[in-house]
């Protein structure tokens, strides 16, 4: 009996071997398309060329970075939600936007993230509350006893900023109104930095990179665990005491920063295709030499398992039943503006 499951195991392990060298053959000469739903020069675009010739080098490859801007990664997600299934396209993904989109039922929505093959997550995006550096705000407790409304700076209300403050506004039970129409993080921030608006909730990494001429100063960060682009700054649960139900708003939000870049493949596409891609991007994003690469470039890398991202997605979409989630659309939508 052992020896027969031991045979079993060395022929499903051969027939491994066999399916991965079979797609890595697929691939040779091919050109692939790594799309980004960003215009050139920012921080999705920069990650993208440089995991590309990781790509290239492990398939042998051509791959392509292709920019395709529109409705914060909309544009870009649909067409590739909708691309032919040959596995020769990937996208980088802004998961926390999309996967916000179709939960808020967005009408540029035209993809589905439960159907759209998860390759790998590349980094997670944890958020962080940042003030001026002359904000009346020095603190989060001076937030709570602000007796004018929080002003917070945003582009839209489902935007990666104005959602944050929203369910931030709502765990702390603060006065706050979200002034939407600024073009981007930059813009936002430079309101900020002006003193236009008091405050913004903006991915770690951006935190980091505003916040180190001192203009702008982080005050927590939005989970349960310190982010290790801000290792100095508190969670939001280290500096006040929140309730269970008050604490939801915070834990739901970061499940969906959890998600953060991930990439994608064309839905139908060979089972075994997208085991081959998985496993080439894993060992891309595990590989130490070019995590440090990339650290250099002042970029990130945390890669997470498939199956992880893929929880992250379902419970994000799936895990709401419909009061809360009337609830989390008045929130985000309509109580702050």
């Amino acid at each position: 009996m052992k020896l027969r499951v031991f045979i079993a195991g060395i022929c499903l392990v051969l027939l491994s071997t066999i399916v991965v060298a079979s797609e890595g053959d697929f691939y040779r000469g091919k050109t692939m398309d790594l799309v980004v739903g960003y215009g050139p020069g920012g921080g999705f675009d920069t990650l993208a060329r440089l995991i590309a010739p990781e790509i290239e080098k492990r398939t042998g490859a051509t791959v392509v970075v292709r920019n395709l801007p529109g409705g914060g990664g909309a544009v870009a997600l649909n067409q590739v939600a909708n691309g032919k299934p040959d596995g020769l396209t990937l996208m980088l993904v802004n998961g926390q936007a999309a996967a916000l989109a179709q939960l808020m039922s967005q009408e540029a929505v035209r993809y589905d993230l439960t159907t759209t093959p998860t390759i790998g997550l590349v980094c997670p995006e944890p958020s962080v509350v940042l003030v001026g550096k002359d904000s009346p705000y020095k603190s989060i407790d001076g937030m709570l006893h602000a007796k004018q409304p929080v002003k917070w700076a945003a582009g839209s209300k489902i935007d990666n900023m104005a959602d944050v403050e929203a369910c931030f506004s709502e765990a702390l039970g603060l006065n706050s109104r979200i002034i939407i129409g600024y073009k981007g993080s930059n813009e936002a921030a430079l309101s900020t930095m002006r003193g236009e608006t008091d405050a913004i909730a903006i991915s770690a990494t951006s935190g980091k990179k505003f916040s180190q001429d001192g203009r702008l100063v982080p005050l927590a960060i939005l989970a349960r665990q310190r982010s290790s682009v801000l290792p100095d700054v508190p969670t939001i649960f280290e500096v006040v005491e929140l309730d269970d139900a008050h604490a939801w708003w915070i834990d739901f939000r970061a499940g969906i920063s959890d998600i953060g870049r991930y990439l994608v493949t064309t839905p139908g596409t060979p089972p075994q295709r997208v085991d081959y891609l998985v496993s080439v991007v894993k060992e891309i994003l595990t590989d130490p030499a070019f995590i440090e690469f990339v650290k250099s470039k002042k970029a990130l890398i945390e890669y997470a398992e498939v199956s992880q991202t893929d929880r992250l997605i379902e419970k994000t979409l799936k895990s709401l039943d419909k009061d809360r989630m009337e609830r989390v659309r008045h929130v985000l939508l309509e109580k702050y503006y």
